[in-house]
């Protein structure tokens, strides 16, 4: 069997798809052809020239693809001040290549598997498959002409009778999965335009957040990755030339033991020496132990998602870490040399003008080197906080909401919660509580380094084409305080 892998991503700088690159491995394992036709690294005239029946049939050797994967990673970019929304551009693309190909067209990713059963009615797509495992994407591909088989092939999504159906999708098995080589993917092309290439050390998400979808895309149960394969795939990587790295697990902090095993398995092969990595991490349970770990590993900055310090609102966000936590975990990463980003998350249930002035002193206490300050939650669908919405009653009416309010009780296009106790002069207001100080970086549209929506971003495109590599945000950092690049071993 011969398939054809899309990835329709367009948002710039590029982040390599680890979907593309771990489902590959697992593939061709089953004895499956692969081939990657991939539109972020494309013009979208080259995209229209690959989308031929001839071309596509060029990357296979003896026949054409039997069904196409389309991944999708993101829906929107989750940013109020833009609400750029991905969706239609989505659907067009599955539309052509269900015509010019006539074979089924398969969903999947961590964008698909927020709300599947509305995404495959929305892109009328043949089939999806909801969650992180590679095993029930197998299941379908080898079921494939054979509908009395899909009420039991786990994660699938289906129209059964003109109405879809959708099925438990398996846990991640990580110790199970196949050991991935990296070999789908262009990684030196998006480490050369993207500047860091992803690696994930586990899978799953055990936090209740109110606003967020990992624990839906990605199972609420964490699965961990044997640390030979993760030191394996970050060699295969290193040997050619690929030396900065974004350890991209929801948390990579949590649980703490895997954080640490993780850590002594870089050092004890010597890697920490030779790498460079970023990775997002919870303020709970980070301590000076850990931090001098992830930077004797190599670790050189960490985005740490605190959204904010008042308890009433972190409790309203389903967060559990407090104000002293976030304390510790500033300083801790301070003494060990490693860069820090907070990232709040304002305007969400509960906040006014008095709590926003408290958390921005707050942070400006802090020996952080940036503080992210965007405002409005992205109401996804099937989280804990569209459950709260949808009781509050009518979209259109509800006064915290900003964006789609009608026609959208499905939350797929953009839809903000911003607190109404923020009034309408909340951008000037937050604006006046910031000043003149660097530290922060606002939720602008403007070309500048204190606007840190990476969607469509020329400044960090430039930045990066003249040799910066590394997170974005600290990319953002070296390019506002006049710094060079990163230095990488």
């Amino acid at each position: 069997m011969n398939v054809l892998f899309v990835n329709p991503n367009l948002m710039q700088p590029p982040v390599a798809p680890l979907a593309a690159d771990y489902i590959g491995s697992a593939l061709r394992h089953a004895g499956i052809s692969v081939a990657l036709f991939d539109m972020c690294l494309g013009t979208t005239d080259a995209w229209k020239e690959g989308l031929s029946p001839s071309h596509i049939g060029r990357s296979f050797s003896k026949s054409p693809p039997s069904a196409v994967l389309f991944t999708l990673r993101n829906i929107d970019d989750a940013y109020f001040s833009s609400r750029d929304c991905f969706l239609a551009h989505y659907r067009d693309l599955v539309r052509s290549l269900r015509q010019k190909l006539g074979v089924p067209v398969i969903v999947g990713g961590c964008g698909f598997s927020v709300a599947p059963d509305a995404l495959l009615a929305y892109l009328g797509a043949d089939f999806g498959v909801q969650g992180a495992c590679e095993h029930d994407l197998l299941c379908l591909l080898g079921s494939l002409g054979e509908p009395d088989r899909f009420p039991s092939i786990p994660g699938l999504v289906w129209r059964d009778n003109g109405a879809i159906s959708l099925n438990p999708a398996s846990p991640p098995r990580m110790a199970e999965n196949f050991f991935s080589s990296r070999a789908t993917v262009d990684n030196v092309e998006y480490y050369r335009r993207g500047g860091m290439v992803g690696v994930e050390t586990k899978r799953g998400c055990s936090g209740r957040c109110s606003y967020c979808v990992d624990p839906i895309a990605k199972g609420s149960e964490v699965f961990t990755k044997p640390t030979s394969f993760l030191i394996e795939e970050i060699k295969s990587l290193l040997d050619r030339g690929i030396k900065v790295f974004h350890l991209c697990d929801s948390e990579f902090n949590m649980p703490p033991w895997h954080a640490m095993e993780v850590c002594s398995a870089l050092k004890d092969e010597g890697l920490g020496r030779r790498i460079r990595w970023y990775t997002y991490a919870s303020p709970r349970a980070f301590d000076e132990s850990l931090a001098w770990a992830m930077a004797e590993a190599g670790c050189v900055g960490i985005n740490f998602g605190v959204d904010h310090c008042d308890p009433q609102i972190l409790a309203a966000l389903g967060r559990s870490h407090t104000a002293e936590d976030l304390e510790q975990a500033a300083k801790a990463a301070a003494a060990a040399g490693i860069v820090v980003l907070f990232d709040l998350l304002l305007g969400g249930p509960g906040e006014t003008r008095q709590s926003l002035e408290e958390v921005i002193d707050f942070c400006r206490g802090l020996e952080v080197a940036r503080v992210g300050t965007p405002v409005g939650v992205r109401v996804y669908p099937n989280t804990p906080l569209a459950g709260e919405v949808l009781r509050q009653g009518p979209l259109e009416t509800n006064p915290n909401l900003r964006g789609a309010v009608r026609g959208n009780d499905d939350f797929l296009l953009p839809l903000f919660y911003l607190s109404a106790s923020l009034g309408d002069g909340w951008e000037s207001y937050l604006r006046t509580l910031v000043g003149d100080d660097e530290k922060f970086l606002l939720p602008l549209r403007e070309k500048t380094p204190s606007n840190y929506n990476y969607n469509a971003n020329e400044l960090l495109v430039e930045a990066i084409g003249r040799g910066h590599k590394g997170a974005f945000w600290d990319i953002l950092r070296r390019v506002h305080d006049g710094l060079p690049p990163l230095e990488v071993p």
